[in-house]
């Protein structure tokens, strides 16, 4: 599953899965480009880029809930490497809110980054993709299944689903690949940052990945090997839930 000579840009990419998935396109040749988003994870994104190969990596701080953002890491991708071959939309926010503690703060967040950014950063690399172009979309086994206080991520994710399949139909012309996948839980931030008592409980019911697990599936959605996935949601949760 060579990369080489492909250039990929990852959001969220200062831990978790989004890292993982750095490191493992490294691994195939890609040349990645890192976004991350609090100057928080600056020193932690630099290092991971520095892992990888500074002559093949690009660190970016970047919002990418603002469209301003979204066009200027495009931009320094397109000016550092010429060219845009891989997309994973794998920035993401979730905060627990049951119905009527639900603020439009955090609805709005929500949206902005897990939502608007897949559609306007999608279609703002698209002209800088060929043929082989691939976008891979990070949903979650909430698009399908109900815990509560997953109100507005829950809607958020089956949004990213739809996308997904209608941008997949709209770009198969162009030779452009778009999947998503649906992870349940992983070891990362998000999940551990879970008031305890959800967070066991979840455990218990579903099988726990790491964050290389998903990166697998990943890199192989990222590669000219799954030329003839597309508009699909892949199944990345060990059968916690069924596509």
């Amino acid at each position: 599953m060579s990369l080489e000579g492909k250039i990929a840009i990852v959001t969220g990419a200062a831990r978790g899965i989004g890292a993982a998935v750095a490191v493992a396109l490294g691994k195939q040749g890609a040349s990645v480009v890192l976004n991350y988003v609090s100057p928080s994870s600056k020193a932690r994104t630099e290092e991971l880029a520095a892992s990888i190969g500074k002559a093949k990596t690009l660190v970016v701080q970047a919002d990418v809930g603002k469209l301003e953002d979204i066009d200027r890491l495009v931009k320094e991708t397109v000016d550092r490497f010429g060219k845009i071959d891989i997309l994973m939309n794998n920035g993401g926010v979730l905060d627990d809110q049951n119905i009527g503690q639900i603020t439009d703060e955090v609805y709005q967040k929500t949206f902005n980054v897990n939502v608007r950014a897949v559609i306007f950063l999608s279609q703002a690399v698209v002209p800088y993709m060929g043929d082989g172009g691939r976008i891979i979309n990070v949903s979650s086994i909430s698009a399908r299944l109900a815990f509560p206080g997953d109100t507005v991520y829950s809607a958020s994710k089956v949004a990213v689903e739809a996308i997904t399949r209608v941008m997949g139909m709209e770009l198969r012309p162009k030779g452009i690949r778009v999947t998503a996948i649906n992870p349940g839980p992983v070891s990362t931030s998000m999940f551990l940052d879970l008031p305890k008592e959800k967070r066991e409980a979840i455990a218990a019911a579903f099988p726990v990945a790491a964050p290389e697990d998903i990166a697998d599936v990943v890199t192989f959605l990222a590669s000219p090997q799954s030329r003839w996935v597309n508009a699909v949601v892949v199944g990345t949760n060990n059968g916690a839930v069924l596509n």
